[in-house]
């Protein structure tokens, strides 16, 4: 486990350190649980946006149905002939 070293305003501190003792934890604790859960939560949102991709990209995909068209056929449409 890596070590941290940061600037805090006493004021806020001296409240966060309150609030430990009313939690019967510690200062670094409630940052360590703070940290991991935001890891976890950015973790979750990209598996999230994962999941959606999928889904969409499911509910986009439809058959083929076989057919095969080569280049001359593709480009053989009215709207494409020259005069």
């Amino acid at each position: 486990m890596k070590n941290l070293t940061l600037s805090v305003d006493e004021d806020v501190l001296q409240r966060v350190r309150k609030l430990a003792v009313e939690r019967n934890t510690t200062v670094t604790q409630m940052l360590r649980d703070h940290l991991e859960n935001l890891a976890r939560e950015s973790d979750r949102t990209g598996e999230e946006r994962a999941q959606e991709f999928l889904r969409v990209m499911r509910e986009m995909a439809r058959p083929a149905g076989g057919e095969k068209f080569d280049r001359e056929a593709l480009y053989d449409r009215p709207i494409l002939r020259r005069h």
